[in-house]
């Protein structure tokens, strides 16, 4: 997909912040010792106990939300679909990007968050 997915770059930059606020929100009750959450310049970054990192950013140039797990040195863009309301990987294989973050929390720091 592409900016055409979107009204204009605004659009899409509301579409992201919500998206990373709704991020951020759901790790307002968590442990930071367990888990802690931070978003500077379009990027949102979970920082694990055992120090692994998990990093969702922004990427206006191609209208896109990239998710890094350095613990696991995976890396996914992900397209906004408008009609669902959710963000896919861009190789179309069906994986939507929180439910794979929330997957993601619980195999690796048993954290059952919903977003």
């Amino acid at each position: 997909m592409s900016l055409k997915t979107f009204r204009d770059e605004a659009h899409y930059r509301g579409v992201m912040k919500e998206t990373l606020d709704r991020v951020e929100r759901a790790f307002d009750e968590v442990d930071p010792d367990v888990a802690e959450c931070t978003v500077q310049f379009g990027a949102l970054t979970i920082q694990f106990a055992t120090g692994a990192r998990c990093i969702l950013s922004s990427q206006p140039s191609v209208a896109q939300l990239w998710m890094a797990i350095a613990a696991r040195g995976v890396a996914y863009h992900f397209d906004f679909d408008p009609v669902k309301g959710q963000w896919f990987d861009d190789k179309g294989e069906g994986i939507e990007a929180l439910s794979f973050l929330e997957k993601f929390l619980m195999e690796s720091v048993k954290l059952e968050i919903r977003f």
